[in-house]
């Protein structure tokens, strides 16, 4: 690819994510507005979520069987165009259905997060398939999502100071003009194509199998993580920012210890599992500490320091399946999303079970065994990598 076609393709791809940022975390943060303006319950607002979800989970199912058959460019149109659709609904709801919001908020948030999954499939092929000096790899693209996180709930929390929570709408209608850019961008760039020749047996390969398992792990792992920070923010900061803070909070951390793997991902010329691995079992720790510290502000800030680690897990174990298995075609990244958003659903839904019935405490404290997982699948996969390469070695020499 042309360095300047790389380029554009590159902008094209962290303007998806960002637009990613937007429809994930906007329904979450606006959680508090919407209990005080409208009653909604825990039980609609985690409705809200479990649609959120299981829409993505469709598109990446749905992805699974198309990426390799269409043209990226196409998909990635009709995603950022859905995206921009949803995000238009949801802003002018409040017009068209005064205050009988609830069942229209979960269409549209079904419809925005259908595009936004289908749209992060399509990109996240892409950044893989570009060389990481023009702004390639998935680990860059998940700073890029954490650091969007951040700009978002600052941008919320400033619009809220100035027009008030009963403005919501216009501050959803301004975020609309993301992925709307995302459209023109893609209208100068080009998406490479996934490999041709695509080979079916990888499913079958222990090394994808692996990373499968470390992808629900990881990204599990950092969901449980977010939202735990994000209710403890909320108690500390007050409910009308709390959320937003420990949103911001949280992802700042993730954009921080993704800077540094990006920068380690780039001295070397294949994912550093290593690293991984290494990341995987701080996470751990920081479960551990956050769950076992008896002073609650110190549990926040482990709590928060654990971004700096798990953040890297998820996107890390797709970027070196992605590399061990280089012919496998795009479905092999939609089958990882789809592990990635299940282990979203399932951890959480796991953590709010024990917290029921027992403690935030005891939830972190068995949920410690998450990331803990997640370092056995890294450190499989390593050896498997080291011993691929004394094979090559060896038949190279023959």
């Amino acid at each position: 690819m042309h360095k300047g076609n790389g380029l554009k393709t590159s902008l094209v791809c962290h303007a998806g994510v960002v637009n990613q940022a937007i429809i994930t975390n906007v329904t979450a943060i606006l959680f508090v507005p919407f209990m005080r303006l409208y009653n909604f319950t825990y039980v609609q607002l985690g409705l809200l979520t479990a649609a959120g979800f299981a829409a993505q989970l469709c598109a990446d199912l749905v992805l699974m069987f198309l990426i390799d058959r269409f043209p990226p460019r196409s998909l990635a149109a009709i995603a950022a165009a859905l995206s921009c659709s949803g995000l238009l609904f949801y802003g002018l709801l409040p017009y068209l259905c005064g205050g009988f919001v609830y069942f229209p908020i979960m269409a549209a948030t079904v419809l925005f997060a259908f595009a936004g999954g289908m749209l992060e499939v399509v990109l996240s092929n892409a950044a893989e398939a570009l060389p990481k000096a023009e702004g390639g790899g998935l680990c860059l693209l998940h700073t890029v999502y954490a650091w969007a996180q951040v700009g978002l709930a600052l941008f919320l929390l400033g619009f809220f100071a100035v027009f008030g929570t009963k403005a919501w709408n216009a501050a959803v209608l301004i975020l609309a003009a993301v992925p709307a850019f995302v459209l023109l961008l893609l209208a100068r760039a080009d998406l490479p194509k996934t490999e041709k020749q695509v080979s079916v047996r990888s499913a079958f390969h222990p090394f994808y199998l692996f990373a499968v398992m470390a992808v629900f792990f990881g990204y599990g792992a950092e969901v449980v993580m977010n939202q735990w920070i994000s209710s403890f923010a909320a108690s500390t900061f007050g409910a009308e920012t709390g959320a937003a803070v420990g949103c911001a909070l949280f992802a700042a951390c993730l954009g921080g210890g993704g800077t540094l793997y990006v920068f380690a991902e780039r001295r070397k010329n294949k994912p550093p599992i290593l690293l991984l691995l290494g990341a995987a079992l701080a996470a751990c720790a920081m479960y551990l500490l956050a769950a076992l510290v008896s002073v609650p502000l110190l549990g926040l800030v482990f709590a928060i320091l654990c971004g700096a680690f798990v953040g890297v897990l998820s996107p890390g174990a797709m970027s070196a399946a992605g590399d061990f298995l280089p012919k496998s075609g795009g479905w092999m990244l939609a089958s990882l999303a789809l592990s990635q958003d299940v282990g979203a659903a399932v951890l959480p839904a796991l953590s709010g079970a024990i917290t029921q019935a027992r403690s935030m405490r005891a939830a972190f404290l068995v949920l410690s065994a998450v990331p803990l997982a997640a370092a056995v699948c890294l450190f499989v996969m390593l050896k498997m990598r080291r011993k691929a390469a004394v094979y090559s070695q060896t038949e190279g020499k023959k």
